[in-house]
């Protein structure tokens, strides 16, 4: 569908956006399979037929005008909205493929899409999908500016460019080994892991941030042993009893169903949860191959989330 939207459109517009890409008229022409002198020849004309210079000419390569930046953005819109129409047009003869762009947060990319494209695949092989792997806030903006077209992250801030489809508390709490001393608590406040040496998400991170509020700021104020965004790294060393790791319940399913490690909820009232979104653009009818991973998506949400 790609290559069908793109030769579809403008040449002046196929090149210029090879250029502005790949920020070199050589390398735009390498990968148009043309001579070099006919991109040049493509963007002068635009540019001549636009009034303003799209590019920077610089020593090695080009680089966007202010103009050009403006004019890229449209171009980009252009073809999601012609993918979105070809998409819409397809489904009249039924759903047989189509390109899903998915935003999701790193967990979700290691365990739960790779089994959601492998069954998808089976039922539906002429789907493709896209999965953009990004914090909350950056999903949350590619929602909204339609780069992609459906998120699951943490709860963004409201906005009435977003529209949550499924929501769900994720619990937060310390996660242990089983056998270990704190294992068989109910609940832990979280000045009580402190005790111990600790694995934290690294500060960018939306629950190291949580954590960071608590108590005046008492998780800035100690040492951790591990501050990673590696979700697989922390697993690890606590199953290696390196030490005790705060995460989300939602990251360690399969550990827990094993028997392997325990998650024992924080009592801080302000860090008891997270939300999980299910986030699509407000008003936006999704192309049909979207729309219908999004009602399965929305099926299995409780599943994946493990608060089934």
């Amino acid at each position: 569908m790609q290559v069908i939207a793109m030769y579809a459109l403008s040449p002046f517009l196929r090149y210029f956006e090879e250029v502005a890409v790949q920020g070199s008229v050589r390398r735009a022409a390498e990968r148009l399979y043309i001579a070099p002198s006919a991109v040049t020849r493509q963007i002068k004309a635009f540019e001549e037929m636009l009034g303003v210079p799209l590019f920077e000419r610089l020593p090695r390569g080009v680089r966007l005008t202010p103009t050009g930046e403006l004019m890229l953005a449209s171009v980009r819109r252009l073809h999601s909205e012609f993918e979105e129409a070809l998409a819409q047009a397809d489904a009249l003869k039924g759903l047989r493929w189509g390109k899903v762009r998915i935003g999701v947060l790193q967990y979700l990319s290691e365990r739960f899409i790779p089994s959601f494209v492998a069954a998808t695949n089976k039922t539906h092989p002429g789907i493709s999908f896209a999965i953009h792997i990004a914090n909350s806030e950056q999903i949350a903006h590619l929602v909204e500016t339609g780069e992609l077209d459906i998120g699951l992250c943490w709860a963004p801030p409201p906005t009435a460019l977003l529209a949550r489809v499924r929501t769900a508390a994720i619990p937060i709490g310390a996660v242990v080994p089983a056998g270990h001393a704190l294992a068989k608590k109910r609940r832990i406040p979280f000045h009580e892991c402190a005790g111990y040496p600790l694995i934290l998400p690294t500060a960018e991170m939306e629950l190291r941030r949580m954590l960071d509020g608590l108590h005046n700021g008492m998780s800035g104020r100690i040492t951790p042993l591990l501050e990673t965004n590696s979700i697989f790294a922390m697993r690890q060393l606590v199953r290696d009893g390196s030490g005790v790791a705060i995460m989300t319940r939602m990251s360690i399913l399969d550990e827990i169903k094993r028997g392997e490690l325990v998650h024992v909820p924080l009592s801080d009232p302000h860090a008891r949860s997270m939300q999980l979104s299910l986030l699509v653009r407000t008003g936006r009818d999704l192309p049909a191959a979207a729309a219908a991973l999004l009602d399965r998506l929305q099926a299995s949400f409780d599943a994946y989330a493990g608060v089934a």
